[in-house]
């Protein structure tokens, strides 16, 4: 059968014991003072009452401590637990990314990239399309996905609607976060399975607030950072890098220029919306560090937005 614990066992003798010896006491002074019938008996009675009364309250309060300070117990021992368990969990990723940082890009690939300018912070949207040429064969990478560098909030991969999937379907590809951090998010990507041939796949994710300062003084700057050397020797594993810069209506048409001169740009063109498209281009990747300055004039409302 179950054993109280030792506090509570202590606990429940200490407070029956005081109460024994109260009720002996209380009885015999009634016995000396011939107190066993008329106002004296009903006197007794109710110090008895009251006695077991006190016992209740007393045992029951104190339990009740004990159990608080058992529970308080039990919870900062959880905590450390807890605390413990996050430890390795970083360690874990840490270990990961570092492996990722060490080992040289196995594939060469194009990157087409999307970059939607939103007529307000719910609409600032990314799209990354990869082909992707193995060689001979790619398990996991991590990428950088595009946030917000204007404030201090940490970025984390579930409030930017992050999904990753295969153009062709033949698998799956999982999206786990390496690093969340001020101003930075890295992200672990699995491939199951293996790419071993030419593969298409696409990122879509919603950085809020990304453009704000654009929509707010007219003008900002994207900047990013090419891959480390591959492992065929080659200082990009790129082999061609386009981005499209797709800004909200407006009836100036926007500016766009890579800072120090990298790649072409096309002219800007309007969508059937109203929008205004500037399609960048660097047809030969060198492993560089890219900075695009954007300027945008005041605009009125679109007449198509609803």
């Amino acid at each position: 059968m179950p054993t109280m614990p030792p506090e509570f066992e202590a606990l429940f003798k200490g407070t029956l014991n005081f109460s024994v010896l109260l009720l002996g006491l209380v009885s015999g002074v009634a016995q000396l003072a011939d107190l066993s019938a008329g106002p004296g008996r009903a006197s007794l009675a109710g110090v008895c009452l009251a006695s077991v009364l006190y016992f209740l309250a007393r045992f029951g309060h104190a339990y009740f401590v004990l159990r608080v300070r058992r529970l308080r117990g039990n919870l900062q021992r959880a905590a450390d637990l807890l605390a413990a368990q996050r430890f390795r969990h970083r360690q874990y990723l840490d270990a990961i990314e570092r492996i990722s940082d060490r080992e040289k890009p196995l594939f060469h690939e194009t990157l087409d990239v999307t970059v939607t300018i939103g007529d307000d912070d719910e609409g600032d949207r990314v799209v990354e399309r990869r082909v992707t040429t193995p060689g001979p064969l790619v398990t996991h990478r991590t990428m950088r996905p595009i946030v917000p560098t204007d404030d201090d909030a940490v970025r984390r991969l579930d409030e930017i609607a992050f999904r990753v999937r295969r153009c062709d379907g033949g698998g799956n590809i999982t999206a786990l976060p390496l690093r969340e951090q001020i101003r930075m998010l890295r992200v672990w990507i699995v491939f199951d399975p293996a790419l071993t041939a030419d593969t298409e796949w696409e990122v879509e994710y919603r950085p809020r607030g990304l453009w704000k300062p654009l929509r707010q003084r007219g003008w900002d700057q994207l900047s990013w950072d090419d891959r480390l050397p591959t492992a065929h020797g080659s200082p990009s594993a790129f082999t061609r890098f386009t981005v499209t810069f797709v800004f909200p209506y407006g009836d100036q048409a926007p500016v766009v220029h890579e800072r120090l001169g990298y790649g072409h740009l096309a002219e800007p063109v309007r969508d059937e919306r109203g929008s205004w498209r500037v399609v960048w281009c660097d047809d030969q990747p060198d492993g560089r560090h890219y900075v695009w300055d954007l300027t945008q004039a005041g605009r009125p409302a679109s007449p198509l937005r609803t």
